[in-house]
């Protein structure tokens, strides 16, 4: 397994993970049927678009496939550039092998090296795994977002956790 930046070339094999992983879960923002409508061009774009504001994204990549990714978002907004938002998907036939954990690695040591001083994401509030996952990592709770999820006609909230990066 390699961990990387995803590149503009990337592109197709970023859209055949990103459309696996939101089929296999409803963790994610994005559902299956949104993450069906996307092009390569469109991922192409978002790639180009991430390292173009700054933002990045990390690959765990297994020959051509894509395992697990990590994105940083960094705000645009000068008072804003040291905070990010971290959102991370796995391919469930990777889930607790470890993945998870280095593309989150990866991803706080490059956030580090860019000047980054918070990484802050929000996971549903029932999502325990995912959680516990965040706060061995060091992420602590830092609000609740109420009924941010609406899944099948019913309301899930969401939490929100900050790392404080040193």
């Amino acid at each position: 397994m390699k961990y990387r930046l995803v590149k503009e070339n990337d592109a197709s094999a970023y859209l055949e993970f990103f459309q696996s992983v939101t089929s296999e879960t409803d963790n994610l923002a994005c559902s299956a049927k949104e993450a069906e409508q996307l092009t390569v061009k469109d991922e192409r774009d978002f790639i180009s678009n991430l390292n173009d504001s700054g933002s990045f994204s990390v690959i765990a990549a297994n020959d051509d496939s894509i395992c697990g990714s990590c994105d940083i978002r960094i705000q645009n907004r000068e008072r804003l550039r040291h905070r990010a938002e971290m959102g991370i998907a796995v391919r469930k036939e990777y889930w607790g092998t470890g993945v998870a954990q280095h593309v989150l690695e990866e991803a706080i040591a490059e956030a580090k090296r860019r000047g980054i001083r918070i990484i802050y994401l929000t996971v549903r509030a029932d999502n325990k795994r995912a959680i516990e996952f965040y706060k061995r990592n060091g992420f602590e709770f830092s609000g609740v977002h109420r009924m941010l999820f609406c899944i099948g006609g019913n309301y899930v909230d969401g939490e929100q956790y900050e790392l404080l990066l040193k």
